[in-house]
C-alpha cells in the first residue's frame, strides 16, 4: 500500500538529509587523470643512459644515507627510483590500496584505514622489522592529477618510531605506456629502537618495496598475450 503524501514526503527528506550529510566519496585511487600534470621534459633526461638502462631491464635504483641519522633527525634522505612498465593509473590504483599492502608489501603485517578527509588519509600500521613488532599512524596526502602521495608520521597516535616523513611521485613516461617511480623518504627511529633495525627500515626495505610494487602492479594488471 503506498504511503500517505506526508509520510513519504518526511521518507524522501530524511533520505536526502542523510545522504547530505554523509556524500558519498569516491574510492581511493580514483582520479580523472593520474599523473596528468608531471613535467614535459623526457624523464630519461635525468638519468644517465646506463643507470636508465637498469631501470628498463626491472633493476631499482637506490640512495642511502653515508651518515647515521641521530634521534629525530629527518635530514638524511633514503631515495628510490622504479621503471613500471604500466600506465601511471594502475601503478596508481596499487600505490593507494592501502588495506592491501600487507599482502605485498615487505614489513607489514596490518593496515586500516582509520579516517578519510577528501583526499587526505590515516592508516594504522604494525610491521615487524627482525622480531621487533613497530606500529605508528601514517597520514597520505594524495594528489592523482600530480601523481603525488606525500605522508607523514601521525605524531598524535601511538608510534614506536620518532619521526617519518617523505613522498611518492609518479611520472608518465613513453606516453603514459609506462610508469617512472619515485620514492623519497626521511625516518628516525628514535633512541628507544636498535641502530640496525633503522638501518633495516631506511636501506634493506626499500628494494624489496619497489619490486614488491612493480611486481603486484604487474600481477593484478596482466598484458594480454601476444597474438601468434
Amino acid at each position: 500500500m503506498p504511503l500517505p503524501v506526508p509520510v513519504a514526503w518526511l521518507a524522501a527528506c530524511a533520505v536526502a538529509s542523510a545522504s547530505a550529510a554523509e556524500p558519498s566519496l569516491p574510492p581511493v585511487g580514483a582520479g580523472p587523470c593520474i599523473a596528468c600534470r608531471a613535467s614535459a621534459s623526457d624523464p630519461r633526461s635525468a638519468f644517465s643512459a646506463s643507470d636508465w638502462a637498469a631501470l628498463e631491464h626491472g633493476r631499482d635504483l637506490l640512495a642511502t644515507p653515508q651518515r647515521e641519522a641521530s634521534a629525530n633527525d629527518l635530514s638524511a634522505h633514503t631515495t628510490a627510483t622504479s621503471l613500471v612498465p604500466r600506465p601511471p593509473g594502475e601503478v596508481w590504483s596499487v600505490l593507494t590500496d592501502f588495506e592491501r599492502w600487507p599482502s605485498f608489501m615487505p614489513l607489514l603485517r596490518e593496515t586500516h584505514v582509520e579516517r578519510r578527509d577528501g583526499e587526505k588519509l590515516w592508516v594504522a600500521q604494525k610491521f615487524r622489522v627482525w622480531f621487533y613488532p613497530l606500529r605508528h599512524t601514517t597520514v597520505y596526502q594524495l594528489d592523482p592529477n600530480d601523481g603525488r602521495l606525500d605522508w607523514r608520521l601521525d605524531p598524535d597516535a601511538p608510534h614506536d618510531i620518532a619521526a617519518s616523513e617523505g613522498h611518492w611521485d609518479l611520472v608518465a613516461v613513453d606516453g603514459g605506456a609506462a610508469t617512472l617511480v619515485r620514492y623519497d623518504a626521511k625516518m628516525s627511529a628514535g633512541r628507544t629502537v636498535p641502530a640496525f633495525l633503522e638501518r633495516s627500515l631506511r636501506e634493506r626495505s626499500l628494494g624489496q618495496m619497489l619490486e614488491a610494487l612493480r611486481g603486484e602492479v604487474l600481477r593484478r594488471f596482466p598484458r594480454p598475450a601476444l597474438p601468434r
